[in-house]
């Protein structure tokens, strides 16, 4: 998983992280700065958080690579691209979550483009790198603080509230767990996807490509 910030993976994908990792798959996360340019924190401090929440999320890997904050993609756009492709084929994850595309936010924006393209290049022959070519099987996006029409919604109601401790591990960015304190409205969306599931808490996810399906299984 890549986030711009520390805190961005938590808010936008904590409920689907802590699920994977009780599901006994490996996690890992990549955030692309530090995010020192905040209004509150500073490099430092965050970091600290960061590896905090990583404890409490229970993902293997949480890595930042400390591009700088506000000036992504950094001086020359194509190297950061083969910088992150790079450690696409370090790790080899099967699935890439990605921040939503569109977003108020530049760094959000940016992001997403600078890993989508990144996956591209990490399966190609011809792109010489570190380590070996290799193709991820899904790019997944998430939202911050765009939004879309999900491909689909994961039920995150048991895993909520390791969501809600993971968030409040970053204690220089929010107070509490309030409208007032987070950047958008974790908890009314969270329980505006999940009503639309039937659920008490959902998290909403994008892929550009269907999802091939070989039976009927999957709706039973």
């Amino acid at each position: 998983m890549f986030a711009p910030h520390p805190d961005d993976a938590e808010l936008g994908a904590g409920g689907a992280i802590v699920k994977a990792v009780d599901e006994g798959l490996a996690v890992g996360i990549i955030d692309l700065t530090t995010g020192e340019m905040g209004s509150l924190g500073n490099k430092e401090t965050r970091i600290n958080e960061a590896d905090k929440a990583k404890k409490n999320l229970g993902v293997k890997i949480r890595e930042n690579l400390g591009f700088p904050d506000a000036n992504l993609p950094f001086e020359d756009k194509k190297k950061t691209i083969l910088f992150v492709a790079s450690k696409i084929r370090e790790y080899q994850p099967k699935v890439v979550l990605i921040p939503y595309w569109e977003d108020r936010h530049p760094d959000h924006s940016t992001t997403s483009d600078i890993v989508t393209k990144a996956c591209h290049y990490a399966k190609l022959k011809k792109v010489e790198l570190d380590h070996p070519r290799y193709k991820v099987n899904h790019m997944i996006y998430y939202e911050l603080n765009g939004q879309f029409s999900p491909s689909y919604i994961l039920d995150i109601s048991q895993e909520f509230e390791r969501k809600k401790e993971a968030i409040m591990t970053y204690k220089s960015q929010f107070k509490e767990f309030s409208k007032e304190y987070l950047p958008f409205p974790v908890y009314e969306r969270c329980r505006f996807y999940g009503s639309l599931i039937l659920a008490d808490f959902g998290e909403a996810f994008f892929l550009k490509n269907p999802i091939a399906l070989k039976d009927w299984k999957i709706f039973f």
